[in-house]
């Protein structure tokens, strides 16, 4: 028996909606019309692309004018009236700009609470962060200056190597010299 109220009462909105509807379209045909009406008379007054459009509707005139103006009223008196709808529409954009409103404002409290939250390990990571970066520098600093003790031990035994090579190659010419047997050089 509800179920039957229920579709009675959609039944009468839904006739209201049919009628505004088809007004509607009423309308809007009476205003393309008027429309239409004032461009033929407008074109026939100015002779646009000199048709010759002011001398075949001249006799017209008197019907097209009071065509036009009936159509235009007639379009104007038919519109659609705003409806219980647009109200309802209306609460209803209130209600979810209200919402939207409280989401933001709920979504800023969430992000400034975890931002907080972070806040607090973001500068215990930079104070580690810093930490391992010192770590890191002394590191390389005492790789450089093993590189570099190496590279200059390495600087000495080439000089003494060089050393022991003039030294040969001198005692290996004295000896030519002289004639007598060079011995190769042993390698250090």
């Amino acid at each position: 028996m509800a179920a039957k109220k229920k579709d009675k009462d959609k039944d009468k909105d839904d006739a209201p909606k049919k009628s505004s509807g088809m007004m509607g379209l009423v309308s809007k045909l009476l205003a393309v019309f008027a429309i239409l009406l004032a461009a033929v008379f407008f074109a026939s007054m100015y002779d646009v692309g000199q048709m010759g459009l002011h001398h075949t509707i001249k006799g017209f005139a008197v019907a097209i004018v009071p065509v036009f103006a009936l159509l235009s009223i007639a379009a104007l008196f038919l519109s659609p009236k705003p409806s219980a709808e647009g109200s309802a529409d209306a609460a209803e954009i209130a209600a979810l700009q209200e919402f939207r409103s409280k989401a933001t404002s709920q979504i800023l409290a969430l992000q400034n609470r975890l931002d907080s939250f972070s806040g607090q390990d973001l500068d215990s990571l930079k104070a580690r962060n810093e930490e391992l970066e010192a770590q890191l520098d002394a590191i390389h600093q005492a790789e450089r200056e093993k590189v570099d003790g190496e590279i200059e031990a390495l600087r000495q035994r080439n000089i003494e190597l060089e050393e022991q090579i003039k030294k040969w190659a001198f005692e290996a010419v004295d000896k030519s010299v002289k004639g007598e047997a060079v011995e190769p050089m042993e390698a250090a």
